[in-house]
């Protein structure tokens, strides 16, 4: 059977951009077990079978009748880190849409579910992630499950035309001149993804800071990351070209639509319900952070009632299904949100969750924000032939900065009581209750 694409999904053929959704586990893995739990997983949704067919600026999902398919396991023998450091491997849609990968060896074991951006965003991956280990946590179990109904999910063009919604024009209002990190194509061919030694984990006391902090501040989490991110970007930029004047900075938010489609679309009802908000903000090295967020939150809100969000994405995707250069500046953050809590067999325990996407080599920078079991993380990832190991450690430095003024709680003032109480006066309290 053949399935048209719409734009947005096929926009992220061409550079073969796929999803990962690492678990890190503790215990014993039991791998027969998960492979069948992934087999299960695709019988739910054939589309994980599938590849993709390009036609001129025609893009076609081909599931195999006979529900063979090319969705494969892979077993990868050594360390966690050492697997993450060799820059992971993409999918190739029209080889295949989807991979579980397990990686044994070591203290820790990584189920890494990999499947193609063309068929899945971060909303539809926590869906199947979830499937995936409710499967294997009830094989592991001894449970008969009965044989799936599968799921097809659309595009969200077909999602706004069935719900006769009209879709906004391919075309964006230019941001006019911004500045962004300083790109230099080294000629190399290393591909885009994250640098395990710049991932920023904040503690579960931190990422209750901060969300009390985005609270009273009347602003969000995302808000607050993205101005410490945004902020930490000027000061690289300065340091590479000198300092300057506030400079308007530019960054893309990916955004989930599903919750402004009237009806509202179920998760799995759409493949890839994503829209671009831009938000250009004038930014200087030592700006106040909450003023960003205000600025950003209100940007990104904005962004999403009049349509350019779903705008810009479509104009991107466009861009990137003709081939043509892309010609915008600017990075992005998406913010995955909490992952979901996740049933695993007996004996296994996830320890640690990794969220990002890989590619081919492309010149910006993703920030992929998602919060385990409490603690809010940072996926800083990037391409070494266009970012340098040491600007992404100085962007990586600048950030923590920032995120230490949101997180850390104020000194106290020292007082007779705690002179003589023989308290340590530091500056900075310790962990809260």
């Amino acid at each position: 059977m053949k399935y048209p694409l719409g734009l947005i999904d096929h926009g992220f053929v061409p550079r073969k951009l796929t999803v990962n959704y690492v678990a890190i586990c503790a215990g014993a893995v039991d791998i027969a077990g998960l492979q069948t739990a992934f087999g299960l997983l695709c019988d739910k949704y054939p589309m994980l079978r599938g590849t993709i067919e390009t036609t001129g600026e025609q893009c076609w999902l081909h599931i195999d009748d006979d529900g063979a398919g090319n969705a494969a396991t892979e077993v990868v023998h050594g360390t966690v880190s050492d697997w993450l450091g060799r820059g992971l491997t993409v999918l190739d849609p029209a080889r295949g849409l989807a991979r579980l990968t397990i990686v044994t060896g070591g203290e820790r074991t990584a189920v890494a579910l990999q499947v193609s951006h063309a068929i899945n965003d971060a909303t539809l991956g926590s869906v199947l992630l979830e499937y995936f280990w409710h499967t294997a946590a009830a094989l592991a179990q001894g449970a008969t499950l009965p044989d799936p109904v599968p799921v097809h999910p659309r595009s969200l063009e077909q999602a706004h035309h069935t719900r006769a919604m009209a879709l906004p024009g391919l075309t964006a209002a230019a941001a006019g001149p911004v500045h962004s990190l300083p790109v230099a194509d080294t000629g190399g061919g290393a591909g885009f993804a994250p640098d395990p030694a710049q991932r920023i984990t904040l503690s579960q006391r931190e990422t209750a800071a901060l969300l009390a902090h985005a609270r009273a501040a009347g602003t969000t989490l995302h808000a607050l990351l993205a101005g410490a991110i945004i902020r930490a970007e000027r000061a690289t930029l300065t340091e590479a070209a000198g300092a300057g004047p506030e400079l308007p900075m530019i960054m893309f938010h990916l955004v989930d639509l599903r919750p402004h489609l009237r009806p509202v679309a179920r998760p799995d009802e759409v493949t890839n319900a994503l829209g671009f908000a831009p938000t250009v903000t004038a930014c200087g090295p030592t700006s106040d952070l909450g003023v960003l967020a205000k600025e950003t939150k209100k940007q990104l809100v904005a962004g999403i009632e009049d349509g350019r969000a779903l705008a810009v994405m479509r104009a991107a995707a466009s861009a990137a299904a003709q081939g043509r250069a892309r010609t915008g500046v600017g990075n992005f953050i998406t913010n995955w949100g909490p992952v979901p809590e996740l049933a695993v067999p007996p004996g296994t325990e996830i320890v640690d969750f990794r969220g990002f996407a890989t590619s081919e080599a492309v010149s910006w920078v993703g920030y992929f924000i998602s919060t385990f079991t409490g603690r809010c993380s940072i996926e800083l990832a990037c391409s070494p032939r266009y970012h340098p190991p040491a600007q992404m450690a100085h962007l990586h430095e600048r950030i923590v900065a920032g995120l230490a003024e949101l997180t850390d709680p104020p000194p106290h003032p020292p007082t007779t009581a705690r002179a003589t109480s023989g308290m340590a006066l530091s500056g900075k309290a310790g962990p809260s209750a």
